[in-house]
């Protein structure tokens, strides 16, 4: 999953939040990522089954948000009370925490 990350997060941000800073944002996420073995959810939660697993293991770790780009991820909006962000809006999230 963070190979996704790595791969989107900077096209986003200059394009969503120019004066953020993707390397910044990619070491915060590599230094806070939680590693967890998550288990299936048993109905499909999502339009994309390929997406199950940016539900599951969220909710397995307790998450405070989802942090995507995914457009069937984000129509979830709060998939089990956990709330779905772009990467731009979770950076803003996060600075008001």
């Amino acid at each position: 999953m963070l190979a996704e990350y790595e791969s989107r997060i900077p096209a986003v941000l200059a394009r969503e939040a120019p004066g953020a800073n993707a390397l910044g944002a990619l070491a915060w996420v590599r230094a806070k990522a939680l590693w967890i073995e998550s288990q299936p959810l048993g109905k499909q939660r999502s339009r994309d089954l390929d997406d199950e697993p940016f539900i599951a293991a969220p909710l397995a770790a307790n998450a405070k948000a989802i942090v995507s780009h995914d457009n069937d991820l984000l129509a979830l909006k709060k998939p089990f009370g956990i709330p779905t962000m772009r990467p731009a809006a979770f950076l803003l999230w996060l600075r008001d925490q």
